[in-house]
Order: C-alpha cells, then structure tokens, then sequence
C-alpha cells in the first residue's frame, strides 16, 4: 500500500510437493489484502526447478488448487536450470509467464506470442543480465512483455520510474515502454479474472 501499488501477484517459489499449501496460504492472504486494503492482491505460484517434463501436469494442477497465475521460472543464466525448461513452459496452456528466460530462442518467443503467454524483463540481479536478448527476441516474435520486479522482500519492490528506467535500459524505445508498463499488466489482469478450464 506504501508503494502505491493497485494491483499485485504473489507468487512464491514452489515444487510439485508444496504446490497445495502454497497456494492455499497465498490465497488466504491475497483475499484478506484485498478485503482490507484497496488492492487487487493475486494469489499465484512460480514452478522452479521442475522437470521440463512435469510442467505441463504442474502448471494445470496449480490452477485446479486455486492458482490465479502461474510462472515458470525460465532458464536463466545465473541459476542451473533444466534444458528445455522455457519451450515447456510455453507450449502448457496454463502457463501466463515465462519469467527471466534467458537466452530466449525465437521458436520460444513465436510460441510465448501465439500462446498469449507474457514475457518477463526482470528487475532482478542477474536474471536481468539477457532484458536486452529477450526484448530482440519478443520485438521479432510479437510476444507480449511484462517487466516484473521478481521481488523477494519488500525493499525490491519497483517506484514507477526506477521501473521506467529498467525498461529503456533493456533497449525498450519510448513508444514501448508504456504498453509494457502499463498496458500489458491491465491486459494480464483481465485474463486472470476470466474462467478458464483446467
């Protein structure tokens, strides 16, 4: 509420053993900020280090428990993550972003774009190191980009103009940065508070 945010998406790190009380107590606690604050408080989950093949099963069990939004933490540079990760993530239809990809390949981006799945450009210390890759890759692809503090403690949540200026710093122009900004995540929310199957 301090920050000015309107809207937010908690989505904590999970494997396929946690993902049911994760998503219960996030859940919990979004409703209960959204009844009392003035803010839509989304409860999700961010599926890290889960085999390329269990993505799919993953990310449809996460929104039959509940899961309002789903991430898949990508393959990016500074951690170990499995092969295949990205291209699993964007062919599961219950799958809303791919977060910090890294070296994004083209045939993800094409996919990411005719799946409606956003993109991240992360905020985030290392993860941020590929923002200039992946926006090349989205620009070329036509895939939506989201620009995601990837926070982990209060004091990395994003003011409107540090978040700006990670925009143009990953090679955004000025005609780009707003949709990105501003655009795209009323565009994410609509999605969200649609009924989808599962």
């Amino acid at each position: 509420m301090q920050t000015g945010y309107k809207a937010i998406a908690i989505t904590d790190h999970v494997g396929l053993g946690c993902l049911e009380r994760v998503i219960h107590e996030i859940s919990e606690d979004c409703a209960m900020a959204s009844s009392h604050w003035d803010i839509v408080a989304v409860p999700g989950v961010e599926l890290t280090h889960v085999p390329a093949g269990a993505i799919a099963d993953a990310a449809r069990h996460a929104k039959y428990l509940g899961a309002k939004i789903v991430v898949v933490h990508g393959q990016t540079l500074v951690e170990p993550v499995e092969a295949g990760t990205n291209l699993a993530a964007v062919r599961s239809k219950h799958v809303d972003i791919l977060a910090h990809p890294g070296l994004l390949t083209l045939e993800e981006a094409n996919l990411a774009a005719a799946a409606g799945i956003f993109v991240e450009i992360s905020a985030r210390k290392g993860h941020c190191l590929t923002n200039g890759h992946v926006v090349k890759m989205a620009r070329t692809s036509g895939a939506k980009l989201l620009l995601n503090s990837d926070s982990h403690t209060s004091t990395d949540l994003l003011t409107a103009s540090l978040a700006a200026s990670i925009a143009r710093g990953a090679g955004l122009e000025e005609t780009e940065v707003q949709p990105v900004l501003d655009t795209h995540p009323m565009e994410l929310l609509s999605i969200l508070s649609q009924p989808r199957p599962v």
